[in-house]
């Protein structure tokens, strides 16, 4: 997964939902073909959840 500085929250996902894993990666590239070209999928360990995230400022004018 990647990692970036200060990232900007997109979506979380609960990883109670089985297919968490799958549901982020998908809301991640519908971010990319938006707003959001370098979303992406982090872990949340502490809060136990699939958080998709861009850099902040990544969103395209």
């Amino acid at each position: 997964m990647s990692h970036c500085t200060n990232p900007t929250v997109l979506e979380r996902i609960s990883d109670a939902d089985l297919r968490a894993d799958q549901r982020a990666e998908e809301l991640a590239e519908q971010h990319r073909a938006g707003a959001y070209p370098t979303a992406h999928v982090h872990y949340d360990l502490p809060g136990q959840a699939f958080t998709v995230v861009a850099p902040q400022g990544g969103a395209s004018e």
